[in-house]
């Protein structure tokens, strides 16, 4: 008998121990009592017991755990900037159990953003915990959800100063919060190249319409100390475009690079011969084909100031000398070359041949007269002393 009872009592603590291990889903909705009872997207729920995992709610504000043992007691925390946090206990009793927990909205915290002289910093970019808060007004204030009796992740930038990042406690009685940003200073250095990325040396740098510092041989200008922030920046040089735009100065110093273009002058080149256009002439520049001119006897392009050409030019019946030019940046680019025209072949042969007959004919005539015979002069009779016979 005593046998058939062990039996019996074995049996009963088997089945009572298989109970106990039973597992199943449990899930835990979280609601916004301030907002009727919505649903919060994104709470963090940890749950506790002999092992702890934390998940995050879903869309319909639900956070679902699964294989777990019951019956047993377990603590569940909730919490999501803006709210008020919640821990409670809850025992599991049954399978796939659903514990609701209703968040209350947290009382925000007035941030004030100065800088170190107490100015108010408008515009300035605040985050808490990591989430963006939005940005400062006017005042340099905002209202952001904070935790309260704990600590929270401060960060705080605005252009012009360091950027501001920090554990900050936060007390359970806490209202309103100070920041205080440093004013960033920096030594900017701008990279002034062409657009052939080769350094141009003795460019004039503006900031804000001052002129700040000239590029060294590298093309390189070191400025003085600024702000951190945005500034209007100018360079020029000669012989190309002035450069402009905005430009930001940052706490990492980072160099500004600036790409000038060459600038382009209008060079005309004209041809004539005895003051007159000479059209459709060809123009070289150094030895290249460019162009050839118009009815007025002019051929239009561009170049870059500082450049030095060779120019020449053709055109048939026509000779011309070339011509070198340096081009300007103004509008003083005139080029005239003067054609000489040339005396057609056909019209040098019959002069020629003219001047051939004209030399024989001299000859002959001159030959001719050499050999033309001497004529002797008449004789005279001495006088006789006979008379007539009449």
């Amino acid at each position: 008998m005593k046998r058939v009872f062990i039996i019996l009592l074995a049996s009963l603590l088997i089945f009572c121990g298989a109970g106990g291990a039973a597992v199943s889903s449990f899930y835990v909705d979280v609601f916004d009592s301030g907002d009727g009872n919505s649903p919060i997207d994104g709470a963090s729920v940890t749950f506790a017991g002999s092992s702890t995992s934390t998940l995050y709610t879903t869309s319909s504000g639900t956070a679902e755990f699964k294989d777990v043992k019951y019956p047993e007691t377990y603590t569940i925390t909730v919490s999501k900037s803006g709210y008020i946090p919640q821990t409670k206990t809850v025992s599991v009793k049954e399978a796939n159990q659903v514990e609701p927990v209703y968040l209350s909205p947290e009382t925000p915290v007035l941030i004030t953003v100065t800088g170190s002289d107490g100015k108010a910093v408008s515009g300035a970019d605040v985050s808490i915990n990591k989430k963006s808060a939005g940005k400062t007004d006017a005042n340099g204030r905002i209202h952001a959800s904070m935790i309260r009796g704990a600590y929270n992740t401060v960060d705080v930038s605005a252009p012009s100063y360091l950027s501001y990042s920090k554990e900050v406690f936060l007390e359970k009685d806490a209202s309103s919060l100070s920041v205080q940003l440093s004013v960033s200073r920096v030594s900017p250095l701008i990279l002034v190249y062409s657009d052939a990325k080769a350094p141009v040396s003795g460019a004039a740098v503006f900031i804000n319409g001052n002129l700040a510092a000239y590029t060294d041989s590298y093309g390189k200008a070191q400025l003085a100390t600024y702000t951190a922030g945005t500034y209007d920046l100018k360079v020029e040089s000669e012989n190309f475009a002035t450069y402009t735009g905005k430009v930001e100065f940052t706490e990492n110093n980072k160099p500004v690079t600036v790409e000038l273009k060459y600038a382009t002058a209008v060079i005309t080149v004209k041809t004539i011969s005895d003051n007159k256009p000479v059209a459709d002439t060809v123009i070289y520049f150094d030895g290249d084909i460019r162009g050839i001119t118009d009815a007025d006897g002019v051929y239009s392009t561009t170049a870059a100031p500082g450049t030095k050409i060779y120019i020449s030019a053709s055109h048939e019946g026509y000779s011309a000398n070339g011509v070198t030019h340096t081009v300007f940046s103004g509008d003083d680019n005139l080029v005239i070359i003067s054609m000489e025209q040339n005396v057609p072949v056909v019209l040098i042969g019959i002069g020629i041949f003219a001047v051939l007959i004209v030399f024989v004919i001299l000859v002959l005539v001159i030959s001719g007269r050499r050999r033309k015979p001497v004529q002797s002069p008449p004789r005279s009779y001495p006088p006789t002393n006979k008379r007539d016979s009449f």
